[in-house]
């Protein structure tokens, strides 16, 4: 039960390093050329951050960002838990099949991204790890009725 134990960790960790993303939406020229390590020049400039482009660097800033925090406050908060890391390994997972489907170990512009694709391995894969722990604990409530603590015998009433 390894990725249940320490689901609440990652959450807190990964979602640290997921809203650190925020720094696009403060500074997305200074990101853009020293994360992203694309190309800058006054003629990238001119022609890129004049025509607005930057504001979608902005938007995935936020959202991104934002993704971290609800993950923080998930960590924390057992109740989120479930639709924060079904909401967080879709979002993630799209962003490695994105980022393999434009080739992106073979494509220099993109290497700026490789940070943003390991950490979103990284909770892919811990997500599906804890899926299939989630589903090995409770194979199939219809056949057997598991608990953690034990039955009272008729007549008796619960401990708890």
């Amino acid at each position: 039960m390894f990725f249940t134990r320490h689901l609440s960790k990652m959450l807190f960790v990964m979602g640290l390093a997921t809203a650190s993303v925020f720094i696009f939406a403060i500074a997305p020229e200074w990101a853009i050329v020293n994360i992203l390590r694309l190309p800058y020049s006054e003629n990238f400039a001119s022609n890129y951050f004049d025509q607005g482009h930057y504001l979608i660097y902005q938007h995935w800033g936020v959202m991104v960002g934002f993704m971290g925090v609800v993950m923080i406050v998930a960590a924390f908060k057992q109740s989120w838990r479930h639709p924060v890391v079904f909401y967080s390994f879709a979002e993630k997972f799209l962003m490695v099949l994105l980022y393999l489907g434009s080739r992106g170990f073979a494509n220099e512009s993109t290497h700026g991204f490789f940070p943003v694709v390991i950490v979103d391995t990284i909770v892919s894969v811990w997500t599906i790890g804890y899926w299939i722990e989630q589903r090995s604990m409770f194979p199939d409530p219809e056949i057997e009725d598991r608990s953690i603590v034990p039955r009272p015998k008729s007549g008796q009433k619960p401990i708890l």
